[in-house]
């Protein structure tokens, strides 16, 4: 909590909490709801947090994104004086500090060394980014990681899941050998 810069009891958002503050925010800046869906705004954030882009790294096209940043700028600013993360912001800020820290990056990928995964279809950018991370550079340094995922199954793409990560996956983990498991075995 110290090396992320929150407070020691710092709580995590739920969904709702996410969405009443980000309303907090619009009534703040005197935005119009209508014009600035408070879900499609806690959507643009998370998706950007998602993609591990900060406000000032958002591509402005136009007014409604260069406002949908500022508001992004907004919540980012109230959620650290109130001592609150959501949880796309506690993947993202926890990505930051071990990109950031060698010494801690090293400490997490020698006490992990094997990694498993599930329903790794339905992983988004920032967690792919992740597990690469705490994997460690391949080969014989690098951790033992184990991936399971249907790439027919991509349930969360609406959430920011990429199916493309398993096919990415396989290429730069260098994957010797794919199983495919050609019926539902959860029954």
């Amino acid at each position: 909590w110290k090396l992320a810069a929150l407070p020691q009891g710092f709580q995590i958002l739920d969904s709702s909490d996410q969405l009443s503050a980000v309303k907090r925010v619009i009534k703040a800046m005197n935005l119009d709801e209508e014009r600035y869906v408070p879900k499609q705004v806690t959507w643009f954030v998370a998706g950007q947090k998602e993609d591990g882009t900060r406000p000032a790294q958002v591509e402005v096209r136009d007014e409604q994104t260069r406002v949908m940043v500022q508001v992004y700028e907004a919540y980012e600013a109230q959620c650290q004086r109130e001592g609150v993360v959501d949880f796309a912001e506690l993947l993202l800020r926890t990505y930051e500090l071990m990109r950031d820290n060698a010494a801690l990056r090293e400490h997490y990928q020698r006490r992990f060394r094997h990694i498993l995964v599930d329903e790794f279809q339905d992983t988004n950018k920032l967690q792919y980014a992740w597990l690469k991370m705490f994997a460690g550079p391949p080969g014989e340094n690098g951790n033992a990681v184990f991936a399971v995922g249907d790439d027919d199954q991509s349930i969360y793409a609406f959430r920011g899941a990429q199916v493309g990560n398993m096919a990415a996956f396989e290429r730069e983990f260098r994957v010797e050998q794919v199983i495919k498991l050609e019926r539902n075995y959860r029954s």
